[in-house]
């Protein structure tokens, strides 16, 4: 029954996207995000969803001609040298002997990070004002809403006796990647709750708000634990009443620490002695060495996509050292950016992480002296405190693939366009308050 309704409701979707390049963008957005597809059964949860809703939108953005091309920012500049430089490490896989075992892997793991980047390219070309801004943004947080009550139905269920996870067979399925992503929306409701002007909709974020904080900790991820600490303390200092927001997060943690059963308890409390004894922190700490030995030996192209292999682990020695039973993988977006991009590769990651950061406290700053309450300042404080989040959840997990960083890198894109845009407009109402006279002519004429 699951896969005949989706499949009807796809059906009758994804064509739209074609008609309506926007629409396809948010369409894209929740297969990306919420992955329905993962939750029927039969040969539905294989169809290529993403490809599907990628090319009508596509070839319906090129054929409207109402592109704008992206504003030419900092931001822009990066990730197009990061994506060119993605290229370029995948060509070198295809040249090495020695990485040519997971050219395959590669090649495929370039094309889903390209396709990302690609859509969020022309997320930026359609969304040239606040409405489809709002729009991205609440259909974004309408995907982690539903996870996140999904998440904290399912621990009321339980007592918290069981860790949660995200949409089946996607790669927020990982209890550890569930809880970052948990992590970065945080933000989103607190930011969409401040503006949105149905009451309806801000009690429905500021539920979603709680059941994240809830679906975080009973991901029973320690990295996603700190995360959690780090956005909700960025939240709190943010916030016009910075005191009483911070006593508040207190609070809140030593609820849920009260509240919490005895084996989050004792998952939490190996956090003294993980390096030790715990098997997930042993596999952590070989799997970086692993990437340092790598960048060392390739310090300009790195690997490529997907070069945590056993015959790599081999080469250094490594293989027998981790924990029997467990994946190779990087743990962290910043090893994981080092071993398969080389130092070029991170530094232009870093450098992305950065510059979102330093932009979107510029418009924030820039605008709060207009207006406190002004949507772009709620925006810039999303955006600072989601990226946050990432950076410090991100270090403990292989994620720096993640949609939804790109996403926030758009938006500074956007953000950046949008705000320079406000200011003119204000520019012009300025003047026109200084000379009506010759406002009023303008307008007659």
């Amino acid at each position: 029954m699951r896969e005949a309704v989706f499949l009807v409701l796809f059906g009758l979707l994804f064509p739209i996207a074609f008609i309506r390049p926007f629409f396809g963008i948010l369409l894209w957005t929740v297969m990306s995000y919420l992955s329905p597809h993962r939750y029927t059964y039969g040969f539905a949860p294989n169809l290529p969803v993403g490809y599907l809703t990628a090319v009508p939108t596509l070839a319906g953005a090129l054929i409207s001609g109402k592109l704008r091309m992206p504003s030419v920012t900092r931001e822009t500049v990066l990730l197009g040298l990061l994506w060119a430089w993605f290229g370029l490490t995948t060509l070198n896989v295809y040249s090495s002997n020695l990485l040519m075992h997971h050219l395959a892997d590669t090649l495929s793991r370039f094309g889903d990070v390209s396709k990302t980047l690609l859509m969020v390219v022309v997320a930026m070309m359609l969304i040239t004002d606040k409405s489809k801004l709002r729009w991205w943004y609440v259909v974004t947080a309408g995907c982690f809403a539903f996870l996140a009550l999904k998440a904290a139905r399912f621990g009321l269920v339980t007592s918290g006796e069981m860790r949660v996870y995200g949409p089946p067979n996607t790669e927020l399925a990982d209890n550890n990647a569930f809880g970052l992503a948990l992590n970065m929306s945080l933000p989103m409701f607190v930011c969409l709750a401040k503006i949105e002007q149905s009451r309806a909709v801000r009690i429905v974020l500021r539920v979603s708000f709680v059941a994240a904080v809830v679906g975080v900790v009973l991901s029973y991820s320690r990295g996603a634990l700190l995360g959690l600490a780090c956005v909700l303390f960025a939240i709190a200092i943010q916030s016009k009443y910075r005191v009483r927001a911070v006593i508040a997060t207190a609070i809140l943690g030593l609820i849920l620490v009260a509240a919490a059963p005895q084996q989050w308890i004792e998952r939490m409390e190996t956090l003294k002695t993980a390096e030790k004894t715990d098997a997930s922190a042993q596999e952590r700490f070989h799997s970086w060495n692993f990437a340092t030995h790598l960048a060392l030996e390739f310090p300009i192209l790195g690997g490529g996509f997907e070069t945590f292999t056993t015959p790599l682990y081999q080469r250094y020695g490594l293989s027998l050292l981790t924990p029997q039973g467990v994946e190779y993988g990087p743990h962290s977006i910043y090893f994981q950016m080092l071993a398969e991009h080389g130092f070029p590769g991170l530094l232009l990651f870093l450098a992305i992480l950065v510059s979102c950061a330093l932009s979107a406290q510029r418009v924030k700053k820039r605008f709060r002296k207009i207006d406190p309450d002004h949507w772009l300042v709620a925006y810039s404080q999303m955006l600072l405190a989601s990226l946050f989040a990432y950076a410090v959840s991100g270090a403990f997990l292989g994620f720096a693939y993640f949609d939804l960083f790109y996403q926030m890198v758009a938006t500074t894109i956007i953000l950046k366009f949008l705000a320079e845009k406000e200011m003119t407009n204000e520019a012009v109402a300025g003047e026109d308050l200084m000379h009506p006279e010759e406002a009023t002519l303008s307008v007659a004429t």
